[in-house]
Formats: C-alpha cells, sequence, structure tokens
C-alpha cells in the first residue's frame, strides 16, 4: 500500500478518536447503560482503527520487501552489464595494440590471448595463452607484443598454446641488424635469461654491428614475418668455446612478466624459405 493510503488511515484514526471524545463528554450526562454502550461501541471502533493500521503497514512492508527484490534483481542484471562491459573494452584494447602492425602489414592474422600460466621449473620463462587451434594457432607461430617478438608456440591444442621465449636456446630465429645489415640467429642462453637478455649468435667476422642497434626478424625460414621488433645490441662478445662472435641483445619486452600477448597465426609469407645473408 502507497504512502498516500497509509496518510488516510491515519486521519481516519484521528477523526475517530475525536468523534469518540465528544460522544465521551455527552456519556457523563446519561445513564450507565448509554455509557457502557458507547464504551462498548469505543472498542470496537478503535480495533477497527488499529486493524486498518496494521493492515497498511503490513501491506507497506510487503510492498517494499517486494520493491527491494526488484532492485536487487535490477542490480545483478546492471553488475552483469558491467562486466560484459569491461571484458569488450579490455578485449578491444589488446586489439588496438596491434592496429599500427596490422595497418602495416594487412595480410597478418592475429590472435590476441592472455597469459593463464606460468612454468615454474623453466629457467626461460616460458607460458601458456588461452589461444589454441580453434583460432588457427599452430606450432611455430610467433608470439608478440606491441613490443616486439617474444615467442613462438611450441604446443598447442584447440583452447590453449605454449610459448617457448626468445629467452630460450630453443629459440632459432633469423633475425638481422636494422642499420647495418648484418645477420645472425637468435638463441636464447642461460647465463642471459635471468637479465631479460637473449643473443645475435653466428655474426660474420667483419661485422658492422654497434652496441645501440636495433634488431628485427628477416624473414629467412618463413617462420617469422620479416621486419618484427626483436631488441637493442647492447653489447659484442666473444665466444670462447668456439670463437665465435655473438651481440648481446636487449629485448623490447621484458618477456620475464608478460601477462597477455597476441599469436601471428597466418601472414602473406609463411611458409616460404627465403635465403638468409647470413656468411
Amino acid at each position: 500500500m502507497d504512502r498516500r493510503q497509509r496518510t488516510r488511515n491515519r486521519k481516519t484514526l484521528i477523526i475517530t478518536l475525536i468523534i469518540l471524545t465528544v460522544l465521551s463528554v455527552f456519556s457523563q450526562a446519561e445513564n450507565s447503560l448509554l455509557s457502557s454502550g458507547l464504551n462498548t461501541v469505543s472498542k470496537g471502533l478503535f480495533q477497527l482503527s488499529a486493524a486498518a493500521t496494521a493492515s497498511a503497514d503490513s501491506a507497506s512492508a510487503e510492498d517494499l520487501r517486494a520493491e527491494v527484490e526488484a532492485l536487487k534483481q535490477e542490480n545483478a542484471g546492471l553488475r552483469a552489464q558491467l562486466a560484459d562491459y569491461i571484458d569488450t573494452k579490455a578485449e578491444n584494447e589488446r586489439l588496438w595494440k596491434y592496429y599500427e602492425l596490422k595497418k602495416q602489414n594487412p595480410s597478418y592474422q592475429i590472435a590476441p590471448a592472455n597469459v593463464i600460466r606460468r612454468d615454474a621449473n623453466d629457467d626461460f620463462y616460458s607460458f601458456t595463452l588461452d589461444v589454441g587451434t580453434s583460432v588457427g594457432v599452430s606450432v611455430n607461430a610467433p608470439v608478440i607484443t606491441e613490443n616486439g617478438l617474444v615467442g613462438w608456440v611450441c604446443q598447442a591444442d584447440a583452447a590453449t598454446c605454449k610459448v617457448k621465449t626468445i629467452l630460450s636456446p630453443d629459440t632459432k630465429a633469423s633475425v638481422s641488424d636494422k642499420q647495418s645489415g648484418d645477420s645472425g640467429i637468435l638463441s636464447g642462453s642461460v647465463s642471459l635469461s635471468d637479465q631479460n637478455l637473449t643473443a645475435m649468435n653466428k655474426l660474420a667476422e667483419n661485422h658492422q654491428l654497434k652496441e645501440g642497434d636495433m634488431v628485427v626478424t628477416s624473414g629467412a625460414g618463413g617462420v617469422y614475418p620479416e621486419g618484427l621488433l626483436v631488441g637493442e645490441v647492447q653489447s659484442i662478445e666473444f665466444n670462447k668455446y668456439d670463437a665465435s662472435r655473438y651481440a648481446v641483445l636487449k629485448p623490447y619486452e621484458d618477456v620475464r612478466n608478460i601477462t597477455a600477448a597476441a599469436v601471428i597465426t597466418g601472414f602473406e609469407e609463411k611458409g616460404k624459405v627465403v635465403k638468409s645473408d647470413e656468411n
């Protein structure tokens, strides 16, 4: 029952009390029989009025409970809509990170993903993504962030894939120096991985690399598209075991702390073996 109805009930009670008071005054001058009758009528009216008020209050409580329940359901619906909005916004933000890359390379097919677990026993920070073969992910597919190459798919099922990072010695990617054009093979090592460093191996003796140069994928071999950012040359070192030279690279991404990435599931030159300029 609404507020207006409750107000009317209270007015009725007040008027009834006034009438009873007047009748009570007159009853003092009459006989006891009239007084007794008035008392009986008064008691009945009081009970009737009280019952009406209690009924109004009870109905009001029921209406209030119904309204509260309706509000709870409405809030639950709004929370669900908010959750959907947050998920959609996060997905759009992830896609937007790769917009420029996609714009520059229209043939790229990209599957954004989240890191769902890491291998605590892996010294090279491998991780698992929440995308798999159902969206075109395959073994050896490159894995990137908006900052560049971070690894490659080593295992895949319908819904997930495991990624080995560029810090791992299992990685073998053809790369080149953007400034000098020197080429080499990207592969990590135990001594470098904990520092988020990797290496560009098999450099030519007459290489022209220097500290600060940018290293990118060369596209040779058809596994990685050409031009993916990898890292910056930090130093040139000499391998005392095989007398070769290599460049220590600092990846443009902190591979150890990745929470989201994307798999390049397809690109124009995929599978085409391009001869490397490696000497």
